[in-house]
């Protein structure tokens, strides 16, 4: 296994200054085609509704699933994505689960839940990744 290693993935994530800066976006565990993050929710990260942006969602879902595909050693980028909202989202914590479903030798496919605080469901996304071959 080529894998990158939680350090390094943590390292990536605190030189950041843009999204998962601006969205309060932790890695809490990698391994193997896996990785957990979470996100800190503040009133920025809500709708006129009051509940999470369905932006941050997708965003969380897409960045995990992301890191998951980089366990693999190569860099992805999503080429196609869909999510599912099921519930709406509140509370002060939204937890990001992304597993593959299947790891090819140039395009992937992971899944991705996004829990709240109360570990309920609250979306579920399918994203498909291409591995950026070194030019």
């Amino acid at each position: 296994m080529n894998n990158i290693n939680i350090d390094e993935i943590n390292k990536m994530f605190s030189e950041q200054k843009g999204f998962i800066a601006n969205n309060n976006i932790k890695v809490e565990e990698v391994k193997e085609n896996y990785a957990k993050l979470s996100s800190t929710i503040e009133e920025t990260s809500l709708n006129p509704y009051g509940i999470v942006h369905g932006g941050l969602l997708f965003g969380l879902a897409d960045t995990a699933m992301g890191i998951a595909a980089k366990t693999t050693g190569q860099n992805a980028v999503t080429i196609n994505s869909q999510i599912d909202y099921l519930k709406p989202g509140k509370g002060s914590k939204i937890v990001a689960i992304a597993e593959a479903l299947k790891v090819g030798k140039t395009i992937s496919v992971y899944k991705c839940n996004i829990y709240d605080e109360k570990e309920e469901l609250i979306s579920s996304v399918t994203g498909t990744f291409y591995f950026i071959q070194n030019q």
